[in-house]
């Protein structure tokens, strides 16, 4: 009897509950270019939220030497 009982509580569950999903929402710099005089890096910032991805333009700046 406890079994069944147990069969039927998942079911209703597996109704009212949806699954979960599991998707990390990330962000990341992405190179665009590299230039020696200033050694300048230009980026772009990139996004990937419920697993739709997406980027800015390369207007992001990092003053570090190109490698």
């Amino acid at each position: 009897m406890t079994t069944l009982l147990r069969g039927f509580g998942d079911r209703v569950l597996e109704r009212l509950v949806p699954k979960a999903t599991a998707k990390a929402d990330v962000s990341y710099y992405k190179r665009c270019a590299c230039y020696s005089d200033p050694p300048v890096e230009v980026m772009k910032l990139c996004h990937v939220v419920g697993g739709t991805s997406g980027c800015t333009g390369c207007d992001f700046y990092f003053l570090r030497p190109c490698s």
